[in-house]
């Protein structure tokens, strides 16, 4: 990513080799859509390859998947996100995350502890399926579950699935920066389903923070997406 990390990295921000220490926001389950389109997708390209190699013969042409979607290494990676991710969704009886003085409230974030070759590999999976040479039938087959994610004014397309899978993987390879590991520190010490109040450092951390994760997931649409 183009963002580069400040400060200098601390051992705790991977607790083990290959995770990657992720802040999830609580978007009321909008990054979960595109997961299960996704999955649906890759559901589907696996019975392909089952039913190609059950009914393969010398006249015909086996079915050759691009090695993201092949032999269903991307679908495992999109389940173990979504198994991930979809506890920190919509969190409304969840402690609350809130203003130094508890007038108002922040939407909750979630520290997650993720397979980074998963994210990797759902980045590259974005760019796969958003390549003009992709194969007709799996160009067909994402154009139809990506109506899934019901943007509402408008029908949904290769396009949108592939733009907001990125976004996605931009969110969860966020460069970790001092804002960032002030937060993880406070969320890791704050009991599960208790309220946090932040205090003024840890509340401008978040602020910077939540700009940056709007840059990506919302496109700059406003810092106020992420406060209620």
């Amino acid at each position: 990513m183009a963002e580069q990390p400040t400060g200098h990295p601390r051992p705790s921000e991977d607790t083990r080799p290959g995770q990657r220490t992720v802040l999830v926001v609580d978007l009321d389950g909008e990054p979960l859509a595109p997961l299960r389109a996704l999955e649906e997708v890759l559901l589907c390209l696996g019975m392909w390859e089952d039913d190609d190699r059950w009914g393969s013969s010398p006249v015909t042409e086996p079915l050759r998947l691009p090695a993201p979607l092949a032999d269903r290494v991307a679908l495992a990676a999109v389940q173990r996100l979504l198994t991930a991710l979809a506890p920190t969704q919509s969190q409304a009886a969840e402690g609350r995350l809130l203003a130094p003085d508890g007038r108002y409230e922040h939407a909750p974030m979630t520290v997650l502890s993720l397979p980074a070759a998963d994210i990797d590999l759902l980045s590259t999976i974005a760019a796969t399926l958003g390549h003009p040479g992709l194969d007709p039938d799996i160009t067909d087959l994402v154009n139809a579950h990506a109506e899934q994610l019901n943007l509402g004014y408008r029908r949904t397309d290769r396009t949108d699935l592939v733009s907001v899978l990125a976004r996605l993987a931009g969110l969860l390879d966020l460069a970790p920066t001092d804002d960032t590991r002030l937060l993880t520190a406070r969320l890791r010490a704050t009991p599960p389903g208790t309220d946090c109040m932040l205090s003024d450092a840890e509340e401008a951390a978040h602020a910077r923070t939540a700009d940056r994760m709007n840059c990506l997931w919302a496109q700059g649409s406003g810092i106020d997406r992420y406060l209620y």
